[in-house]
């Protein structure tokens, strides 16, 4: 008997997206699958839309939190109203490539030892990047291409993803509480994918599973690059905690980048800088990490004008 699958789309504010992505779910067009979204309480009408677009179908839910809640909240919400033995997390912005459901399942259903299984995701600029913007920095960006070939991996990317649901509710679902409190970090998807490895469970790659991430305006800014990078490893830190090899590494990448800018002024490298002190700041400094990221955004503002 086939498992049953749901797949979760977490979605605030992007309604005409959103009813992209959900089109190229259902493009998948398989019976065995059902489709939840989470509305996290938008106020630009995607609600109303979706009930208007989808709600005949039998194969689609709309839910929304009481308040507004993370990204993390939202995919622990998915994980407890999914109706199917296997969550598939898809984004907003991300559109589904053909065969990518079936592709994503299936190592799931082939292979018991597997908890998680990642896929590829590749960009679509709407519009053209800017030049500086270079494949060394994409998976600041949510990017993953890890090859042609399947794989165990550390972690997957959380907008193409699939988790065995009752394994996954079994160690305790996303991270919600990470780093300083009201700080937006990133990390949710290596500290589930750890603990299901502890649980004796493997994460895979499988490259046949495509998503399109669409990529537009402020997000490919070298201010927004550099300050996700940032956050992304400062989410390292307050995960994995201080350790000599992990400064060692951050240092060499920190002084590397520094120089590498210094004599060819590649705007790329500055994104590396920014991921080095995102988790050397709080290893090493005395202060709270986040306004050192304020002090130094306001330097790269005025270093690059941006």
């Amino acid at each position: 008997m086939t498992s049953k699958v749901t797949v979760v789309v977490p979605t605030y504010n992007r309604v005409n997206h959103v009813v992209e992505c959900l089109e190229s779910v259902f493009r998948q067009k398989p019976d065995w699958c059902s489709v939840l979204v989470i509305d996290n309480l938008s106020d630009d009408g995607t609600g109303e839309l979706l009930r208007e677009r989808y709600g005949w179908r039998g194969d689609f839910r709309l839910v929304s939190p009481s308040r507004r809640i993370s990204i993390a909240e939202a995919r622990n919400y998915g994980l407890r109203e999914a109706e199917g033995d296997v969550v598939v997390f898809i984004d907003d912005d991300c559109v589904a490539c053909d065969g990518w459901l079936e592709n994503l399942v299936s190592p799931l259903r082939l292979d018991e030892s597997i908890g998680c299984v990642g896929g590829r995701i590749r960009p679509i600029f709407l519009g053209q990047p800017p030049r500086w913007l270079r494949r060394d920095v994409y998976g600041l960006l949510g990017l993953t291409d890890w090859g042609d070939s399947a794989k165990d991996i550390f972690f997957p990317i959380g907008g193409n993803m699939a988790l065995r649901r009752e394994v996954a509710m079994k160690v305790g679902g996303f991270q919600e509480k990470l780093g300083p409190r009201g700080v937006k970090l990133f990390g949710e998807e290596i500290s589930i994918s750890e603990r299901l490895r502890k649980a004796g469970y493997r994460v895979v790659y499988e490259p046949r599973a495509v998503v399109l991430h669409k990529l537009w305006g402020e997000r490919l800014s070298l201010r927004s690059v550099a300050e996700r990078a940032y956050m992304i490893s400062m989410g390292d830190y307050f995960l994995f905690g201080r350790s000599i090899g992990r400064i060692a590494v951050n240092l060499g990448i920190l002084f590397g980048s520094a120089l590498g800018y210094t004599f060819y002024h590649q705007k790329n490298l500055i994104c590396h800088f920014f991921y080095a002190l995102g988790y050397l700041a709080p290893a090493l400094a005395g202060r709270d990490p986040v306004s050192i990221l304020d002090q130094l955004l306001s330097a790269l503002s005025r270093l690059v004008g941006e």
